[in-house]
């Protein structure tokens, strides 16, 4: 990039004249980064047309306002439902799916995958349950007081099957 590109980059981002924004890449030896960090630090950055990568988050009592102003009703549901649906998916990725065999480790995979087996393929749980009476124990690896719940219950179903499988051998 030429130097008179850099000048104008400059005076573009910053809204400053000519003569600043080359006194301020020859200070900071023509690297635009530093010169327009340079400007903005002395506090000579005008409005740019452009727009800038900073955001405000409204606080709950502005959003609420804005939402009683002409937003459509529900809107706030929606963005309710999708930030439970997001917090799902992003819980299940973190959270492994294991299956065990003798105590040793035979399968891992993301809940997310299970789940979505479970839904769009029904032998799924029909397979997880016969994989009981060969031995396969399941267990979720992760925090929380939910995962050692469904840990607990898939732990008595593995005992069960076991009880069964010796009652029957």
């Amino acid at each position: 990039m030429e130097k008179l590109e850099m000048v104008e980059m400059v005076m573009d981002k910053c809204g400053v004249d000519y003569e600043e924004a080359k006194a301020a890449l020859e200070a900071c030896d023509f690297d635009v980064l530093e010169a327009v960090v340079m400007i903005e630090r002395s506090h000579r950055v005008a409005a740019a047309d452009e727009p800038t990568a900073t955001y405000s988050v409204p606080s709950q009592g502005e959003a609420q306002r804005s939402a009683s102003a002409g937003e459509p009703a529900g809107s706030g549901a929606w963005n309710a439902f999708c930030d439970h649906a997001r917090s799902f998916v992003r819980s299940s990725m973190d959270a492994q799916f294991v299956v065990e065999r003798r105590g040793e480790r035979v399968l891992a995979l993301p809940v997310l995958l299970v789940v979505l087996g479970l839904f769009m393929w029904g032998a799924t749980l029909w397979l997880m349950v016969i994989g009981l009476f060969f031995g396969l124990r399941y267990h979720i690896e992760g925090t929380g007081r939910v995962v050692a719940d469904v840990n607990e219950a898939m732990g008595k179903a593995a005992d069960a099957a076991d009880s069964i499988r010796g009652s029957v051998a």
